[in-house]
C-alpha cells in the first residue's frame, strides 16, 4: 500500500495519466477483437498497454489466454481492490476488469469509491495507455463520455454503419464529443475499407457536426478466428498473417490517434468515470 500511495502523490503532484483511447462500434463490427489485438501488438512491441474491460462475460481474458478476474461490481460484496480485478501475461499485457453497470457504479459507498479510485490511480500512472472496450452506448454511456480520444470501428456491413452513425449522433448530441477516429475493420482491401469511410465521412458531413478522422483498417483474415480458437492473441499466434502486420503497424500509429476534445487536465480514468457515472444518473434521476 506504501508503494500504491507514493505512486498516487506522485501521479496527483504531475497532474498527469496516460491518454486512453475508448473502442466502440455496431454489433459484429469486431471491436473486442480489434482492441485486444492493438493491447497485445503494443505489450509485445515493449510498451506498457493497461487494457480496460467493460464487456461481461471475460471474454477479453479467453480471447488472450489470460485468466479471469472478479469484475468491478463484485468488489461491493467482496470488499476486495484493484488487484483482483487485474491479470497479465508473460509480455505485459495487463488487462483490468471493470465490468460493472452505472447502476452498480452508483450504489458503491463513497468510501469504497475513493479507495478504489485511489488504487486505479497508482495503477494507471504504472502504464503507457489505456484502450478500453467500451460498453453499449444505450446502456452506460459513461465510458464514452469520458475517454480522451474515441475510435469507431467499423465493418463493411450494412448495419454497421447505420449502428456507427447512430453512436456518431448521439455522442455528439447529448455528450458534446466531436473527434471521432474512425476504424475499418474485416475489409477486403483498401478500396473497400476507404470506401465504407467515405460513406459514414458523406453522410456525417451533412447531418453533424463532428471531426472525422482516418486511421486504418485491418484486412479480413480467417486466421484471426483460428487465433481466438487457440485462445491467444494472432499477433502472437499467426504473426505473419496480413490481420497481425496491420494491427501491429496501428498499434505503433496509435499514439499519433491522441487529440482529446478537451485540453483540460483530467482526474484518473476511475475516479472520472465514479464522477460521471453519479452526475449522469442525477440528470437523468435514475
Amino acid at each position: 500500500m506504501s508503494d500504491q500511495a507514493s505512486s498516487l502523490r506522485q501521479a496527483r503532484a504531475q497532474s498527469h495519466y496516460p491518454p486512453s483511447f475508448a473502442f466502440f462500434g455496431g454489433e459484429g463490427s469486431g471491436v473486442s477483437t480489434v482492441v485486444g489485438e492493438l493491447a497485445a501488438a503494443l505489450a509485445m512491441s515493449g510498451q506498457r498497454p493497461l487494457l480496460v474491460e467493460h464487456q461481461p462475460g471475460n471474454h477479453q481474458a479467453r480471447r488472450l489466454g489470460l485468466p479471469t478476474s472478479a469484475s468491478f461490481a463484485s468488489l461491493a460484496i467482496s470488499l476486495g481492490g484493484v488487484s483482483d480485478l487485474l491479470v497479465s501475461n508473460r509480455y505485459g499485457l495487463s488487462l483490468v476488469n471493470l465490468v460493472a453497470s452505472s447502476e452498480e457504479r452508483t450504489r458503491m459507498s463513497p468510501r469504497l469509491w475513493r479507495r478504489l479510485a485511489s488504487e486505479f490511480a497508482a495503477l494507471e500512472a504504472d502504464n503507457s495507455v489505456l484502450l478500453v472496450d467500451a460498453p453499449a452506448l444505450t446502456t452506460d454511456p459513461a465510458p464514452l463520455c469520458i475517454a480522451d480520444n474515441l475510435v469507431l470501428v467499423l465493418s463493411p456491413d450494412a448495419d454497421s454503419l447505420t449502428q456507427g452513425y447512430a453512436s456518431l449522433k448521439r455522442l455528439a448530441g447529448d455528450y458534446a464529443r466531436r473527434r471521432f477516429n474512425v476504424l475499418v475493420n474485416r475489409a477486403q482491401d483498401f478500396n473497400e475499407a476507404q470506401a465504407v469511410f467515405n460513406r459514414l465521412s458523406g453522410v456525417a458531413g451533412d447531418y453533424l457536426s463532428v471531426a472525422l478522422r482516418w486511421v486504418g483498417f485491418v484486412p479480413l483474415d480467417h486466421t484471426v478466428r483460428k487465433s481466438q480458437t487457440l485462445r491467444r492473441p494472432t499477433v502472437e499466434a499467426f504473426a505473419d498473417s496480413e490481420a497481425s502486420q496491420a494491427c501491429r503497424q496501428l498499434a505503433q500509429m496509435l499514439p499519433r490517434w491522441h487529440g482529446p476534445d478537451s485540453a483540460t487536465q483530467r482526474a484518473s480514468y476511475l475516479e472520472h468515470l465514479l464522477m460521471t457515472t453519479k452526475s449522469l444518473a442525477d440528470l437523468t434521476g435514475s
